[in-house]
């Protein structure tokens, strides 16, 4: 039976009402559109099939280096680094968190995972950074924080295995999906940047929270002391919530890459 308005269903201007519904039951050969309490419109067709009707500043984000001279802190063969100092750029809902990084002054346990002591840390519980360049090369690698104090935090990602040692931490810009913004995007990186080192293997991945995307890496040998391009592309199934940010990792050796120029994209599909 259909659904019957006690108010009419255009208000004083004279614009459609629309009530929030859940997806509703398909019936044969009708179509039918409705709104729904993520914000969003949607249209489903005869055979049941949803799909959302998309507005034209469908959300997307931008973040850039222009003329950066800071190498990315690379510390440890084989380990990822936070990519940081982007600037924002056409932000359409989303969030643009800029970077921080540290050192590592001690390190210790903290109930079997890896705690770590820099004075003034200012990261909160549910930062992501990467841990780099301690000694123990398990101590080393991409986290989830637990704030203990302003000057201690727990690694939930990585299990305490060495005392005493030191090293630093990095948090990526990152791109934050916002309400609402659950869906698909297209993701574009673009960069140019120079090795401190001849024959080095560089692998640069797209992160969603802690997580590499394995459709959205690319590696990249530098033969000379030249300017060379990174580029990769993929496309993301993102959730509210989620951080998106870039990450480094030297597959030779320890030896730094410093990106001069990049930018990273990423659009609603």
């Amino acid at each position: 039976m259909a659904r019957r308005w006690s108010i009419s269903p255009f208000d004083s201007a004279g614009a459609v009402r629309l009530a929030e519904i859940t997806t509703p039951t398909a019936e044969a050969s009708v179509a039918k559109v409705y709104a729904k309490s993520d914000d969003r419109l949607y249209f489903q067709d005869g055979a049941g099939n949803e799909h959302e009707i998309v507005e034209v500043d469908v959300e997307h984000g931008e973040i850039f280096l222009d003329g950066n001279g800071t190498p990315v802190p690379i510390g440890t063969v084989n380990k990822p680094v936070a990519l940081e100092g982007f600037t924002s750029s056409h932000l359409v809902d989303f969030t643009v968190v800029a970077s921080k990084n540290g050192v590592i002054a001690d390190t210790e346990t903290g109930a079997g995972k890896l705690r770590i002591t820099d004075v003034g840390h200012g990261l909160v519980s549910g930062d992501i950074v990467t841990i780099n360049d301690l000694a123990t090369a398990a101590q080393n690698g991409t986290t989830v924080i637990t704030r203990i104090t302003d000057d201690v935090f727990d690694c939930d990602d990585i299990n305490w295995v060495t005392d005493d040692e030191t090293g630093t931490w990095q948090m990526g810009t990152y791109l934050l999906v916002p309400t609402g913004g659950a869906g698909t995007y297209l993701a574009i990186m673009s960069s140019s940047a120079t090795s401190a080192g001849v024959g080095k293997v560089y692998l640069v991945q797209l992160c969603v929270n802690t997580t590499p995307q394995p459709d959205a890496k690319v590696e990249r040998k530098y033969t000379a002391a030249d300017i060379g391009s990174i580029g990769l592309s993929g496309f993301l199934t993102l959730a509210v919530g989620d951080r998106v940010w870039l990450s480094c990792t030297n597959l030779t050796d320890a030896v730094e890459i410093t990106f001069k120029h990049a930018n990273l994209l990423i659009h609603r599909v």
